[in-house]
This record gives structure tokens, sequence and C-alpha cells, in this order.
């Protein structure tokens, strides 16, 4: 059986800050002209005390590794509904800024999903 897929809209990347937010859709991060979208295919999930951890594939940047994040799952008749905060380094994906600011730049990059799937009306 395969996994879910997701599609991200690159261009929903969005920070606290639209002066931020603009700089992070440009070539020095995740470069949304060359790349507009990034995809998650999932390969497993299993529950634990906090809820599920999920594992995939994730691509990003022209980049793709698997990773493994918690996430609150709910199901209903009908919709399903997942929410996670996790985080994940840049540098595996290839995003470094040029020059000594990428010292000064956390590696580590919060990615905060809220996704509520229905299924398609035949």
């Amino acid at each position: 059986a395969g996994g879910t897929q997701v599609q991200i809209d690159m261009e929903s990347t969005w920070s606290d800050s639209d002066r931020l937010t603009g700089h992070l859709k440009n070539e020095d991060f995740f470069d949304v002209p060359s790349f507009p979208s990034a995809s998650f295919v999932s390969t497993g999930f299993a529950k634990d005390d906090q809820g599920h951890q999920v594992t995939g594939q994730l691509t990003l940047h022209g980049v793709t590794k698997t990773i493994t994040f918690p996430a609150t799952i709910e199901v209903s008749d009908a919709s399903v509904t997942v929410d996670a905060e996790f985080f994940i380094k840049r540098f595996d994906f290839g995003i470094q800024y040029p020059g000594r600011a990428d010292d000064l730049i956390r590696d580590e990059v919060v990615i905060k999903l809220h996704i509520v799937a229905q299924p398609e009306q035949a």
C-alpha cells in the first residue's frame, strides 16, 4: 500500500516578519522560483505515549531525506486532522547562506503543520 502524499506550495512559507518571509523565499534559502514545491510521502506511522510518530520521505530544495516527527492525528468520519511541530536541519537539504552570516543563522528550521484531509467526493 502506498503512503500518504502531501505537496507543499513553498509560496506558503511565512514567518512573523514580512521581511524575513520574503528573504526565506529567495535564492539564499528555499529558492522558491527554482523549487516551487516540496513533498512528503509517508512510509510509516507508530503510536506512542505522546501521540504518533510519522516517518517518510521529505523532498525540499531538491533533496530527499527520510525524517520522523511527532504528530497528533485525529480521525473522524468526515476528515483526518494532523498537527505537528518539529524541526529539520537546513544543511541536510543543501540550504546554505553565502558568507559569514551562515555562522549566525541556526541550522534548525521549525516546521509547523496543520493538515485537514477529506475524502474526495464521488
